[in-house]
């Protein structure tokens, strides 16, 4: 019997099938429309792809884990103003819109049919497309928004770790989880950010109490 590594290689399934599915579910948690996620996914694993072997040198830095866990949120918000014209922001990323509504690259739009075909139906050759769909789902809901919104976080934090186990777990019967190192971090930081927003409010009631 195959080697579960064995049976992605035969099917087709890699880094490329799980960036797009893994963006798809991102976009599908923060916007809630399943046509444009899937547009979204594509699209986004097609530009990571390009930019790896043709992208400019040093387009993306290998930003260390301390360096993005410490910057602020919103940091990769309000981009819209630095977008080339024609494209627009979309969760901290310039893109392009063709004439149908879906994401575009390279003067092509990625449909939703697209997705199926590349990724929905080679990752359905190792197991079903709902228990993959549903699971990259759970997955990426394990991550706070914030880390969901800024691109680099969402590379180093979410896809990088699962990049090339994402399936095998799954083959596995096992649910994909991110290192528990990276989640106590981030739980910490939550509950640092809610102190902060909590101390700030304090001070805001006891100003206005001064006031009275």
């Amino acid at each position: 019997m195959p080697r579960p590594e064995d049976l992605l290689r035969m099917a087709g399934v890699g880094r490329f099938q799980v960036m797009a599915l893994l963006q798809a579910a991102r976009h599908y948690r923060l916007r809630g429309d399943l046509e444009k996620a899937k547009s979204w996914g594509l699209n986004r694993a097609i530009f990571y792809a390009w930019a790896k072997h043709y992208g400019p040198r040093g387009w993306r830095r290998a930003a260390r884990l301390e360096e993005l866990l410490r910057r602020p949120s919103g940091a990769e918000e309000g981009r819209a103003g630095r977008c080339p014209e024609g494209m627009v922001e979309e969760l901290g990323e310039c893109v392009a819109i063709g004439p149908r509504g879906w994401y575009s690259i390279g003067g092509e739009e990625q449909t939703p049919r697209d997705f199926d075909r590349e990724v929905a139906s080679r990752a359905s050759r190792v197991v079903p497309w709902d228990k993959a769909w549903q699971a990259a789902l759970e997955y990426v809901s394990l991550f706070p928004e914030w880390v969901l919104r800024d691109p680099q976080r969402f590379y180093k934090l979410v896809y990088e770790p699962v990049r090339d186990t994402f399936f095998l777990q799954l083959l596995r019967g096992e649910k994909p989880r991110p290192p528990r190192s990276i989640m106590e971090r981030l739980e910490s930081l939550s509950k640092m950010e809610e102190k902060g927003r909590q101390m700030g409010l304090d001070a805001f009631l006891k100003k206005q109490k001064e006031r009275q």
